[in-house]
């Protein structure tokens, strides 16, 4: 079969358009998942939003300092449960207000909100 000149002409131009090099050179720490890595240790942040963690489960490493940040309109609570390997308490924290910790150890730090206690959530410390 043969194709017309129009029609090959267009077609190689539009594989060297491809190949080409526009000049533009970009570079990203995203991890292709829409997340941003980090360094080890650097600090991470969890928001607090319609009364839910935005993290359920953030995996880190030892040393990191997370940020808790409440952006809901109510009153919430980082609480560890009885299995989490260290206790910690924020106390009642109000909107736009802030708590951190910094996990030194590997281990697992399941957490809740006292004041509603089916917002549950996990820091796994690698």
């Amino acid at each position: 079969m043969m194709l017309r000149p129009t029609v090959l002409a267009i077609v190689s131009l539009m594989a060297l358009t491809a190949c080409g090099d526009d000049g533009v050179v970009t570079s990203s720490s995203a991890t292709g998942d829409g997340a941003t890595s980090a360094e080890p240790g650097a600090p991470t942040q969890v928001t607090i939003a319609r009364s839910r963690f935005d993290e359920v489960e953030l995996r880190i490493v030892a040393g990191t300092t997370v940020v808790f940040e409440n952006t809901d309109a109510f009153d919430h609570t980082i609480t560890s449960t009885e299995a989490s390997s260290i206790e910690f308490d924020s106390g009642e924290i109000g909107q736009d207000q802030m708590f951190e910790i910094t996990f030194e150890d590997v281990g697992e730090y399941p957490y809740f909100c006292r004041i509603h206690p089916t917002m549950r959530a996990v820091v796994i410390v690698e």
